[in-house]
């Protein structure tokens, strides 16, 4: 096998969505098609219900985390993106997400300079297993959908050999203060990684990206130490045309009403959808460690 970062694939096909758009794997791929390093899928999550053999697909699942585990054990992997999931990170006991817990405590926080990428759901499975609290948001703020404005930390710009420099200081010096993702999420990561004293993490700090009126943790980079993960809880990989079509779904579901759908519909629309400049930052952290 030729060498390769990983794509795990954590959620299954979205009807309405992936004709169309692809899976939240090939989303990432299409983010990275400017790096000339190569991304493979794996699929990790597989639907819990009567219809499906739950004890087979769990069998499958720990087969393609063993097969994660060897590639990166003999440096075949050279890196690792965990996509979104329209599952909850916090959830205890549920097959696929156990399993996909003990791969990151076991595999990933037990290899230094690892580029480890997390989006969304992945953001915040990560978060989790770094200590950090992740549950459902309060009923007030409700979901964060369709295109937001992200206020940034100008503080990113000082970790050493920073992946934010090249893309968010514009020609003349300025660093751009606020950037436009798709954010799709009514779960949050609530604060930063405590202390830990695994011998890998107990000296691994990071920082926290930005934050908007709705979640205060945007995303996670490491600023020193040998765990080397990046994380946010946008979407930059999703393009304005699939972020339409999933708020379009979401109101159709009840989860929008009207008002809600038409502001957040409005905002897609017409603001500019800055992803593309997070695609530059996963590769220059991606390409930086390999």
């Amino acid at each position: 096998m030729e060498p390769h970062v990983a794509v795990l694939v954590l959620d299954t096909p979205m009807e309405g969505v992936t004709e169309t758009f692809g899976d939240f794997g090939d989303n990432a791929i299409a983010l990275m098609k400017e790096s000339s390093i190569q991304f493979i899928k794996y699929q990790i999550a597989f639907d819990l219900s009567a219809t499906n053999d739950d004890e087979k697909n769990l069998k499958t699942c720990e087969e393609v985390l063993s097969v994660l585990t060897a590639g990166i054990r003999d440096k075949v992997i050279k890196g690792a993106i965990f996509t979104g999931s329209r599952s909850d990170a916090f959830l205890e006991e549920h097959p696929w997400i156990t399993q996909l817990d003990k791969f990151i405590q076991t595999t990933i926080f037990n290899t230094p300079n690892f580029p480890v990428v997390g989006l969304c759901f992945g953001h915040q499975l990560l978060a989790k297993n770094l200590g950090c609290k992740v549950s459902r948001n309060s009923a007030e703020n409700g979901w964060e959908a369709g295109t937001t404005t992200i206020s940034l930390n100008k503080s990113i710009l000082d970790i050493s050999s920073s992946p934010f420099i090249s893309a968010l200081v514009t020609a003349d010096g300025k660093f751009m203060e606020h950037i436009n993702l798709v954010e799709f999420h009514r779960d949050i990561v609530y604060g930063m990684p405590p202390t830990s004293t695994h011998s890998l993490l107990s000296s691994t700090s990071f920082q926290n990206l930005g934050n908007t009126a709705k979640c205060s943790i945007q995303g996670l980079v490491t600023e020193s130490g040998p765990i080397k993960i990046l994380t946010f809880q946008g979407h930059p990989e999703f393009t304005t045309a699939e972020s339409l079509k999933m708020l379009e779904l979401m109101a159709q579901e009840n989860k929008l009403d009207k008002a809600v759908f038409e502001r957040l519909a409005y905002n897609t629309k017409n603001l500019e959808n800055q992803g593309y400049i997070i695609g530059g930052v996963i590769r220059n952290f991606i390409e930086s460690h390999i």
